[in-house]
C-alpha cells in the first residue's frame, strides 16, 4: 500500500488527512520561509510548498511528499499586505482590524516530489526529482467588527498559529460576509479535492482506494 508523506507541522494539515481517513507520516522541514523581493502571495505559497516537498522528498527517496503552504494577502493603504502567523493576541487583533469589510484573499499551494536515488551521483540532495505544484484561491469577505469584539474573539480561540488571525472551522466563521472557494477544505490549509486530482493524473493514486482500503 502506498504510504504517503506530509511535510507539514500543521496539525490542521494533518487532520485534515485524517479526516479523509489518510495517515500519512509526518515529517517536518526547516525551510527559510522569507519572501523574496517583490515576491507575489501566489509565487511564494508555490515555492515555500515546493521547497518543503523537495527537503522531505530528498531525505526519503522513493517516497511521495506532500507540501503545501498558504499566504493571505489583503489591500492596504500601500498596496497588497502578506498576512503571516500572528504569534501574539495583539499582532492578531491588528490583522483582523486590517481585514474588516475588505475581501482578503488567501493562496493556498500543493506540492507532490518524489525523488528518485542515482546510483551515479554521490548525494542524495542531487538526485532526480519528480514533482507538480499547484495552488487554489480562496476569497474571504470580512464583516465588520469592533475592536473590542475582535479582541474577544482573539482570546476566546487563540488563532495565534493561523494565517489571518482566525479559524474558519470555529468561531472565526462569525467573521465573514461570505467565502468563495471550490473546495471548503483550502481555507483550512489543504486543498483536499486538489490534492486528489494531482495525486490521480500526476502518480496514478486514487485517494479514495487509499482511503478506503483495509490494513
Amino acid at each position: 500500500m502506498t504510504t504517503l508523506v506530509l511535510a507539514s507541522s500543521s496539525k490542521y494539515r494533518q487532520q485534515l488527512l485524517s479526516n479523509i481517513g489518510i495517515q500519512a507520516e509526518i515529517s517536518k522541514p526547516d525551510i527559510d520561509e522569507t519572501p523574496l523581493p517583490d515576491e507575489t502571495p501566489l509565487a511564494l505559497c508555490k515555492r515555500l510548498a515546493f521547497e518543503k516537498a523537495k527537503k522531505i522528498a530528498q531525505q526519503q527517496p522513493g517516497r511521495i511528499v506532500i507540501g503545501s503552504d498558504q499566504v493571505a494577502s489583503v489591500e492596504g493603504p500601500d498596496g497588497k499586505i502578506i498576512l503571516g502567523k500572528p504569534g501574539t493576541v495583539e499582532n492578531a487583533v491588528a490583522q483582523l482590524k486590517m481585514c474588516q469589510g475588505k475581501s482578503v484573499y488567501f493562496y493556498t499551494a500543493i506540492s507532490l516530489c518524489k525523488a528518485e536515488e542515482d546510483e551515479d551521483l554521490p548525494d542524495i540532495l542531487t538526485s532526480n526529482l519528480d514533482t507538480i505544484t499547484r495552488a487554489e484561491e480562496t476569497c474571504v469577505y470580512f464583516r465588520s467588527h469592533k475592536e473590542a469584539q475582535l479582541r474577544a474573539y482573539v482570546e476566546a480561540e487563540m488563532p495565534l498559529d493561523c494565517a489571518g488571525s482566525f479559524k474558519c472551522e470555529g468561531m472565526g466563521a462569525l467573521l465573514f460576509e461570505r467565502i468563495t472557494s471550490r473546495d471548503p477544505n483550502t481555507l483550512i490549509g489543504l486543498p483536499v479535492m486538489l490534492l486528489h486530482n494531482m495525486l490521480d493524473k500526476h502518480f496514478n493514486i486514487d485517494l479514495l482506494d487509499l482511503a478506503t482500503a483495509k490494513a
